[in-house]
């Protein structure tokens, strides 16, 4: 009992020690909004993966995944997301979180 007592006790410890996971996937936040034109603005730029081109997905304050788009143009700091459907991002709200999207690859 007590060999699973310290078991229990160290995974807690584990778990609390390490990042959430959306810290690890490279969570952003939408810092501006520019409805007229499809643009979100995130407060991560190519240091943390939001590059040219990589599609991004944004995420309401209860997680439920509202559109994604792509990285339109990044620096170092900040990167504008392209998003496709205009009408979507009045969902989009000023910190949202904006993740990084991999898709599985299927080898047939």
């Amino acid at each position: 009992m007590k060999k699973i007592r310290l078991l229990l006790v160290s995974l807690t410890i584990i778990v609390l020690a390490i990042p959430s996971f959306k810290d690890i996937c490279g969570a952003a936040q939408v810092t501006k909004i520019n409805e007229s034109k499809g643009q979100i603005y995130i407060d991560q730029g190519k240091d943390a993966g939001f590059i040219f081109g990589a599609k991004v997905c944004f995420f309401s304050s209860i997680d439920k995944e509202l559109i994604c788009g792509k990285v339109l143009r990044a620096t170092d700091s900040y990167a504008i997301v392209r998003i496709r459907n205009r009408r979507k991002t009045k969902e989009i709200e000023i910190g949202s979180e904006a993740m990084l999207h991999v898709e599985k690859e299927n080898k047939e």
